[in-house]
């Protein structure tokens, strides 16, 4: 199964060949920054499952220390599109705008991250989780679990 997505302009555009493997809210000033909202609301999936990922029309920047998200936007309307974080070649975790998928072939958020740098409280019954080990822990949980 393929899933194809885009940015905005559809300029910038990848396609999945694997399972989603968990959605969430992070609320992480770099997000905020890079989103250019309140949140992001962001799919993650195995970078080994990326396919037809043109790479020229993206411009990719890290915005801390590593290890460190490499996060990719669009060169022509300047909205995200991949960030990567990979621990070998052909092993890691991609994460992909929800706003790029068909909301249609996505699972609900799970959860929300970095918490304790929200713009707004949200009122839904998702976990919320506060504080950078606290945030990264869910997350690192969250793919181990739904990996297998």
């Amino acid at each position: 199964m393929s899933i194809e997505t885009a940015c905005q302009c559809k300029k910038s555009s990848l396609a999945v060949n694997g399972q989603v493997l968990t959605r969430f809210i992070c609320h992480c000033k770099i997000c905020q920054k890079v989103y250019k909202q309140p949140f992001a609301d962001v799919v993650v999936v195995k970078s080994q499952d990326l396919a037809q990922v043109d790479q020229s029309s993206l411009t990719f920047a890290k915005h801390r220390l590593p290890p460190a998200v490499n996060r990719g936007v669009c060169m022509h309307c300047s909205q995200p599109v991949l960030a990567t974080l990979n621990f070998l070649p052909n092993w890691g975790y991609s994460f992909i705008p929800a706003s790029n998928f068909d909301s249609a072939e996505l699972p609900e958020p799970s959860m929300h991250l970095f918490y304790h740098r929200r713009v707004q409280d949200k009122q839904d019954s998702l976990p919320k989780h506060s504080g950078y080990w606290q945030s990264q822990l869910a997350l690192v949980n969250k793919l181990v679990f739904t990996s297998n």
